[in-house]
Parts: structure tokens; C-alpha cells; sequence
């Protein structure tokens, strides 16, 4: 005869203190000095799209790179709603609010799965949640990752509450999540085939999630079986191609959403973001480049969190080991997955990080219910505080001290604080200029991104990726590499070698200034220098 379940360990109260504390210290990591850390390429090209969505109400959707219109829908609503104005004096850290609000709105939805977690656990996985370096790095970066991973995980409470008897409403927010996932990232894919993974190794292993009489109950009249999923197919379609025509009016994006999985076939090959197969692992465990980096204590419990789903005593609760047994296998196919890809980016595994972290909440409210003595459950809370605290030291250097650093191993790719040098000493140089007769040129193979967004003002900057035949920029910004062919196109103009910057690792960029330009510019300094 099995031991008798244990009465829940954490009363509602106790759940609501551990929400409000997890909302409080995530916000305190989140919100301060977002306009602190240089633009990445990928961000300052995001609100570029953005902007350009707001002032003109059309968004032109490139199937062949970045993503769906989805980020900059929230964008665009938020943005009423807090008041920014013209999309043209938008800042970094306007931008940064919009993941951010996402981060917390994700925080919440783990309430929604307090069911299926277990008080305890909901609680323990929202105090990870909050701290975890990982997490919080992304929820500072405008990018597409943390909208889809709340878009997830709405999609997997809402259908997990169906299952527990819930209305038809459920299916529809379930639905809604999946549309606002395929508007977001491409990539939500992946998660649809992992979570059907997860259904199909829980309806083997377990069977139903819950005991309902009909949704998803394969049994007796099958036709009526497969109503629930059609609601959620018919939110989702009209939610996607809702938001990728633009209310029903570019049907060409429409098709192009569906197309545009060509191209990530090819680009699943690596397209020179290659990386070996663990790559994943260790951004989770163990990184080290001058400091060690490791949300270890997140991954260690949510393989306790695993085990338990599949050994521990759920007589009296089938349907909570339902779900955990999914949790498990969903969270496994995405490592699995994205661990197969060539190509890796760390913020790419996002929600299969957030998935082990509500593993970790169960994995940990485990251990503390099964300890039965004081003492052991002291050490037990002396450990996971000392296991907080790391966690908390290494956010604190992620998102401050090596914001910009690729010793941090979620700066991939990232500009160069450096590269700040660079912006003011133009604008003063356009200030010197005579009017109308100010231009730069900017040559760079990946076209000078973030450049663009933070001259977006400024009309009279050019982009382009090679040596032009003809040079007439009062102002150059080039590769070093590009010296000898750059300077054979001057004809003659007489030009001013000025300092190095960095762009990102491994890209520097060189100045060159028109001799007039440099002598208006020196005489004006002077000048200010010796005023009184």
C-alpha cells in the first residue's frame, strides 16, 4: 500500500509571499540602467523595424532573415500605452522595458501551473527564475526570445488547464499563444515538436492527463476527441495571419511566413554560428573564461525535478506526474534538438532553459519534503541560499560589470563599449561642419550595424558593404583591412587618419576625416578651449 500523500508544504498565503518577493527582486534586476549596455546588432536592426512599424504602420516582413512582426506588435502597443511619442526619439531603454514586462508577465504565468508544480515547487521555480543570469540577461535585450518563451509557456498552462476540466476559453488562450508564437519566431517550431513529443511519450507512459470524459480522452467517439485541438488550431490561425497580414491586408506575408522555412533549413547548418554539440550544457553548468559561469544549481535540480517526475509517489495525483513527465520530456527534446543544430546562438535556448528551471522548483520542493527532521531541512535551506547567492553574483556581473564583455558567456557577437568613442566625436564633427555640407560613409561588411539606429537621425550617413569607385564623404568609417583600397579612391582629397575603434570582437573600425573638416573642427576646439 503506498505512504499517504503528504499535505501540500506551502499554504496560498505562503505562494503569494514568494510571487511578490520573485516580482520585486526581478524587477530590481531588470529595469535599472537599461540604456547602459551598447546596442546589438540584432537590437538596434529590431528597433529600427520597430520605429519604422510605428511611423508608418506597415510592417515589411523579410521571410530570408530576422523574424515576424510579433515583438514589434507589443512594441507598438506598449508604447502607446506608456507614452513615447515619435518612434524617432525612442532610446535604448524604452526598447529594453519591452522584454522586461515580458520577463515579469512570464514570472506570473508560473502561477498558472501551481497545480502541476505543486505550491512549493511554483514558488522555488519563480525565486530561481528571478535571478537566474541567463534569464535576466535576456529580459534586458530587445530580441524576440523572451516574448516567445512567455507565448510558451501560456500555450502549455492554458492547455494544462483544459485537461483539468477548464472551458473552451483555455483552448482559445492556447491557441492565441501558439499564433502569437509563430508571429514571433520562427524557430516556435521546435517547441511544437518537442511538446508533441512530450505528449506522446506521457500518453504512452502515463495516460490521460486528467480524468475528464471528453478533450483528450482518445477513447469511444474519436471525432469528438480531436474537437478541443481544432479551437486551438482556429486561434492560432487567425491570430498569426491576423498579425502577419497587418489586419488582413499583405497576404504576401502570409505566404512568406510559411516560405520562409526554407531558409532556415539552410541556415540550420551553422551559416558561421557553428558550435560543438554541448555547447548548450555548458552555458547551463559550467562555463569558464577568467570567471566561472554556471547556473549549475538550476540544472542539478532540474534533474532531481526529472527523476521525481518519473519515480516519485503520485498515486493520489496521476495527472500532476502527467505533466511533469511532459515537462521532462518536452525540456530533454529541446536540448536534444537545438544540441543537433550547427547553428547556436545562446539566447536560442532560452526556453528550454526556463523549462528546466520550473524542473528545478519541483526538483527542489522534492528534497525539502522528503527531509523530515529540522536540521536537515536548515541545511537544507542554508544550501539552496548559498546556491541563490551565486546565482545572484553572477547576474550582478552579466548585467553591470561584463555587460559588453565576451568573457560573459551570454555576450555572443556583441558591440564593443568601445565603439561609444566613436558617436559623439561625429555629431561634434557635424556641429563643425558648414550647413549642408556634412556626409559620412560608412563601409563595413555588415553594413555598420548598430550604426544606423544610433545615427537614425542624421540623413546624410551612407552604408554600404565594399569600397565604393568614387569617395566624396567629408567623413570615413572603414575597416583597417580596406586602407589601401579606400585610400586609392581620395583622387587627390586630402583626408586626416584618425583613431581606431571596435565594432565588436574582431571588427575595428578606422576614421578618416576631410583636411578642411579636421581644421574647422581643431580651430573650433581651440577656440572653446580658450574662451573665457
Amino acid at each position: 500500500m503506498p505512504p499517504p500523500q503528504k499535505k501540500n508544504s506551502l499554504g496560498v498565503i505562503g505562494l503569494m509571499i514568494f510571487a511578490v518577493i520573485s516580482l520585486v527582486v526581478g524587477a530590481y534586476y531588470r529595469f535599472p540602467s537599461l540604456g547602459e549596455r551598447p546596442m546589438h546588432t540584432d537590437e538596434a536592426i529590431l528597433a529600427m523595424k520597430s520605429a519604422e512599424f510605428q511611423a508608418t504602420g506597415h510592417f515589411q516582413y523579410d521571410p530570408k532573415d530576422f523574424h515576424g512582426p510579433g515583438l514589434h506588435y507589443i512594441t507598438r502597443v506598449w508604447s502607446k500605452f506608456a507614452g513615447w511619442g515619435d518612434s524617432s526619439t525612442w532610446t535604448e531603454a524604452q526598447l529594453r522595458t519591452v522584454p522586461v514586462i515580458c520577463s515579469l508577465l512570464l514570472l506570473l504565468s508560473t502561477l498558472l501551473l501551481r497545480n502541476a508544480l505543486g505550491r512549493l515547487g511554483t514558488g522555488l521555480a519563480m525565486l530561481l527564475m528571478c535571478i537566474s543570469p541567463m534569464m535576466v540577461y535576456y529580459s534586458r535585450y530587445f530580441i524576440m526570445e523572451v516574448p516567445l518563451v512567455l507565448f510558451i509557456t501560456l500555450s502549455i498552462a492554458a492547455l494544462w488547464h483544459y485537461s483539468q476540466g477548464g472551458g473552451r476559453w483555455w483552448l482559445v488562450l492556447a491557441g492565441f499563444a501558439i499564433g502569437m508564437q509563430h508571429a514571433t519566431k520562427e524557430t516556435f517550431a521546435i517547441n511544437v515538436v518537442a511538446g508533441l513529443v512530450g505528449f506522446a511519450v506521457t500518453k504512452l507512459m502515463i495516460g490521460d492527463f486528467a480524468p475528464r470524459r471528453s478533450g483528450y480522452d482518445t477513447g469511444g467517439n474519436k471525432s469528438r476527441a480531436a474537437h478541443p485541438w481544432l479551437w486551438v488550431v482556429l486561434a492560432a490561425g487567425v491570430t498569426t495571419v491576423t498579425i502577419y497580414s497587418g489586419g488582413f491586408k499583405d497576404w504576401q506575408a502570409v505566404k512568406d511566413s510559411a516560405l520562409t522555412y526554407l531558409n532556415y533549413f539552410e541556415r540550420a547548418s551553422g551559416s558561421g554560428h557553428e558550435k560543438p554539440w554541448h555547447y548548450y550544457l555548458t552555458l547551463i553548468f559550467w562555463r569558464k573564461d577568467g570567471l566561472v559561469w554556471s547556473e549549475a544549481m538550476i540544472g542539478g535540480l532540474g534533474i532531481v525535478g526529472m527523476l521525481y517526475a518519473f519515480l516519485g509517489n503520485h498515486s493520489k495525483q496521476p495527472a500532476r506526474q502527467a505533466f511533469l513527465v511532459f515537462l521532462s520530456v518536452y525540456t530533454l527534446a529541446l536540448f536534444f534538438i537545438y544540441s543537433l543544430l550547427a547553428y547556436k546562438t545562446p539566447w536560442s535556448i532560452l526556453s528550454a532553459q526556463h523549462a528546466l528551471t520550473l524542473l528545478a522548483g519541483v526538483g527542489a520542493a522534492a528534497i525539502f519534503n522528503s527531509l523530515k527532521g529540522r536540521f536537515s531541512r536548515l541545511v537544507f535551506n542554508i544550501t539552496f541560499g548559498l546556491g541563490l547567492y551565486y546565482l545572484i553574483s553572477r547576474t550582478n556581473l552579466a548585467i553591470h560589470l561584463y555587460a559588453a564583455d565576451s568573457r560573459n558567456p551570454y555576450v555572443y557577437s556583441h558591440t564593443s563599449p568601445n565603439l561609444m568613442r566613436l558617436l559623439p566625436q561625429v555629431r561634434d564633427l557635424q556641429k563643425t561642419a558648414p550647413d549642408g555640407a556634412f556626409n559620412v560613409l560608412v563601409i563595413n561588411r555588415d553594413a555598420g550595424w548598430p550604426l544606423p539606429w544610433y545615427w537614425r537621425d542624421i540623413k546624410s550617413v551612407h552604408y554600404t558593404t565594399t569600397v565604393p569607385e568614387t569617395i566624396d564623404a567629408r567623413v570615413i568609417i572603414a575597416e583597417p583591412e580596406m586602407q589601401t583600397a579606400l585610400e586609392s579612391k581620395f583622387a587627390g582629397n586630402s583626408y586626416v587618419s584618425h583613431d581606431l575603434f571596435g565594432l565588436r570582437p574582431g571588427v575595428m573600425l578606422k576614421m578618416w576625416i576631410e583636411q578642411s573638416l579636421w581644421d574647422r573642427h581643431t580651430l573650433r576646439t581651440e577656440q572653446k578651449a580658450t574662451a573665457p
